[in-house]
């Protein structure tokens, strides 16, 4: 049985190694985080199961492909999915100030019920998929039997085949000088663009459970209580995505600086008080969004099928939760 080693337990690899276990390879995925999931961020309070949980990166994900639909419908009725229906509105900034409008968006939003995170995991283990999680990559080298990677304290791994879903610059380095046979690697520095995240413990907001900002520091504001059911407490979580421009500019700020200024904008923005507000994380995403020289392949992968490798990623599909499963699904195809 051939051997694939994908790189990155997120979105990406989870579809990967799904549609490639079903296609017969001996399927291993390896990831230097302590758990998968990827940029599906969730974490609780406390190590107590029942404690409130929060999504720290993505905050939800939408479905259109036809293909994607599936397995969506299949979650959906494992209840390892939801929908979110939250009322959203449109922060802008006007004469007097910040301004909150109801949003006509009413997309269907779909959440993990008990985090994205789960979902992610959900998908790992229905499959038995052999998941080695805090093991990163150093360094990847073509060998005449295929690919040999070397990952520091955990040895070597030989495998025929390689799917390489870590953002583009990581890539880069992994591959050395192999990445100059990739076009999609050629600006890999500006493949994805940083975010700072925070989260917030902060009251409800009537009528308002998510916010698109248009200006300022902010682009996103989301009440995790209201995506668990918790819709009788005021004692809320709320995630704070800032803007690729403020992230970008700010990207090696303080934790206590970006807190500060992003806090101060969601004051602003709501009319909460800051004394109402109590920091409960920080981060720092250094690759989240598709930047500047992301490509968007037809193929929503890069394949060197000769030898074997195949890069995968939002950023090759157009970003998003759904770009990373049908880049995914993408690079699988190729391998065959």
């Amino acid at each position: 049985m051939a051997k694939v080693l994908i790189i990155g337990a997120g979105v990406a690899g989870a579809s990967a190694a799904l549609a490639l276990d079903e296609a017969g390879w001996d399927v291993v995925v390896v990831d230097k985080a302590r758990r998968p999931g990827g940029r599906c961020a969730t974490r609780r309070l406390s190590v107590d199961p029942a404690s409130p949980w929060f999504d720290y990166g993505a905050q939800y994900f939408t479905a259109r492909d036809p293909a994607f639909r599936v397995r969506v419908e299949r979650d959906l009725a494992s209840r390892v999915l939801a929908r979110w229906s939250p009322a959203v509105c449109m922060a802008e900034q006007g004469r007097n100030g910040w301004q909150l409008t109801a949003s006509p968006d009413d997309r269907e939003r779909l959440i993990g019920p008990d985090g994205l995170n789960h979902w992610v995991r959900y998908l790992f283990e229905q499959a038995d998929i052999d998941v080695r999680c805090g093991q990163g990559v150093r360094r990847l080298q073509r060998t005449t039997q295929g690919w040999r990677a070397d990952l520091g304290e955990h040895g070597y791994f030989n495998a025929d085949a390689v799917v390489l879903t870590a953002p583009a610059v990581q890539a880069a380095t992994l591959l050395g000088d192999y990445a100059g046979a990739l076009p999609a690697l050629a600006n890999a520095d500006d493949a994805l663009s940083p975010c700072h995240s925070l989260v917030v413990a902060a009251p409800a907001l009537a009528e308002c459970q998510a916010i698109f900002v248009k200006d300022g520091p902010l682009s996103w504001c989301a009440d995790n209580s209201h995506k668990a059911g918790q819709t009788r407490t005021n004692a809320r979580l709320w995630t704070l995505h800032a803007g690729p421009e403020f992230s970008a500019a700010r990207l090696e700020d303080t934790p206590e600086s970006i807190a500060a200024t992003l806090t101060r904008e969601f004051a602003d923005i709501t009319g909460l008080q800051a004394r109402q507000m109590r920091l409960v994380r920080t981060h720092r995403w250094r690759y989240a969004r598709p930047g500047p020289a992301a490509t968007a392949l037809d193929m929503r992968c890069q394949a060197a099928l000769n030898d074997r490798l195949v890069l995968a990623g939002d950023w090759l599909a157009g970003g998003r939760v759904e770009g990373a499963w049908l880049s995914g699904a993408a690079a699988a195809a190729q391998l065959g």
